[in-house]
């Protein structure tokens, strides 16, 4: 019925707009397979023209639209009860657009953009951990990654943007066209439009990657020696997990601090030198070097073990990010900590925690930390073991309290659900 309605109304659409079953049930859940929002149609456009139509619709007809990139959402925000859900996927071209930047579609992928670039030499400044997710989404989430502390979020590397308005109307957005419309929607997570395409700055691509882990008993010693690294700048990147020390409780934690630094073979990087002052667990690190590519990918095994199991497909995975001033992280991440397990993180999660100057965080409404020269990222990558609903339970009633620790020391939730989305929700 949706369809047909559509269709009449829609005589130029150029893209697809299925009502299959499959369609509908791949729409209806997300990364998170923890909430169940059966749409009435599924749109594939064909260009951002598909897009504006669809949202004209949507608003005449009172019918929610939805976007959605790789569908690696955890609360349901690209989902639409009775509504329409436009899959971005199929805008994923990637196309030169000068010597220093390339045109992406919101559906490409982080994976097709280093394929594309960085035979050239070329990296995109800031790209996310995971290289399977959309431009588009990151970009309306605001993007973080290892090499944040030198150019801030992925959307303060974007050079302008091409966006469908909540009234339909399509605009292209930049610092100098339309600013207020370019920066309403980077780090909103679609609030204020749909971006269709970005344009993104590129910058040099060495050749290979050196990759340090470098593991302390100590959180404070951890967090201490990764401010400094970002402050003096000496790695191209810094990040950091925890890792259960054992299995039981009261095994504690090990704190590992991840930095790369990028060369030209055959002139390595001096380990002496960048290891100097730090106060990690002599004898204990590991080192490893890769093509630079390689090293964006470095997730990759971990997904593919992840599907293999079926883990990623089926599994519950309610995560939790959270944006800490830094002169309180030690005190939220060690109370955090202490109370949990291996178990309360589920196979295949991880803890994550590194530092961003804050200032760097252009974007203004990309979160951040407030009143701190530093803010850290501390994340709780949960997996919950399908099956389990009191695990799911109890670890979905940790990230509240978590959500609510960094509310009160001036911290701010990461692609959380906002205001927004529960209101979305809720008509949806």
């Amino acid at each position: 019925m949706v369809k047909t309605i559509v269709s009449e109304a829609l005589p130029g659409l150029r893209g697809v707009l299925s009502t299959r079953e499959a369609d509908l049930d791949a729409a209806a859940r997300d990364f998170g397979n923890r909430v169940r929002r059966r749409p009435l149609a599924v749109l594939r456009p064909a260009d951002a023209g598909d897009v504006a139509a669809v949202v004209r619709f949507g608003r005449e007809h009172g019918i929610t639209v939805v976007p959605r990139g790789a569908g690696h959402a955890v609360d349901g925000q690209a989902q639409a009860r009775d509504g329409i859900v436009v899959d971005l996927g199929s805008l994923d071209r990637v196309r030169p657009a000068g010597p220093d930047a390339v045109a992406v579609g919101a559906g490409a992928r982080w994976d097709a953009v280093a394929d594309a670039v960085l035979p050239g030499g070329r990296t995109p400044p800031v790209v996310p951990d995971h290289l399977g997710l959309t431009v588009g989404g990151t970009l309306s989430a605001g993007g973080f990654g290892g090499t944040s502390h030198r150019h801030g979020s992925v959307a303060d590397t974007v050079h302008d943007l091409e966006v469908v308005t909540p009234d339909g109307e399509r605009v292209t957005c930049s610092p100098t066209k339309d600013p207020a419309l370019f920066d309403a929607v980077r780090g909103t997570q679609g609030e204020h439009g749909i971006i269709t395409r970005a344009t993104l700055a590129l910058t040099r691509a060495r050749g290979a990657a050196r990759r340090y882990l470098l593991p302390y008993h100590d959180l404070g010693t951890f967090l201490a020696d990764q401010r400094r690294l970002i402050e003096d700048g000496r790695f191209d990147h810094v990040e950091g997990q925890a890792r259960p020390a054992g299995d039981g409780e009261g095994a504690g934690w090990v704190y590992v601090l991840e930095a790369m630094a990028a060369f030209d073979p055959p002139h390595e990087p001096d380990d002496r030198a960048l290891l100097a002052g730090l106060a990690h667990r002599r004898g204990a690190e590991e080192t490893g070097t890769s093509g630079y590519g390689d090293f964006l990918r470095r997730a990759a095994p971990l997904e593919a073990r992840m599907r293999e199991a079926g883990s990623w497909q089926d599994d519950p995975h309610p995560r939790c990010n959270v944006l800490l001033p830094g002169r309180h992280a030690e005190d939220v991440i060690a109370a955090t900590l202490a109370g949990l397990t291996a178990a309360d993180i589920g196979p295949g999660g991880g803890v994550l925690i590194y530092p961003v100057p804050t200032e760097r965080i252009l974007a203004p409404n990309v979160p951040k930390a407030s009143g701190d020269a530093v803010t850290v990222l501390f994340g709780l990558q949960r997996t919950a073991p399908r099956g389990e609903p009191g695990t799911l339970e109890r670890m979905e009633r940790g990230n509240a309290a978590l959500r609510e620790t960094a509310a009160g020391v001036g911290g701010v939730g990461y692609t959380a659900t906002t205001a927004f989305h529960e209101e979305r929700a809720r008509r949806a």
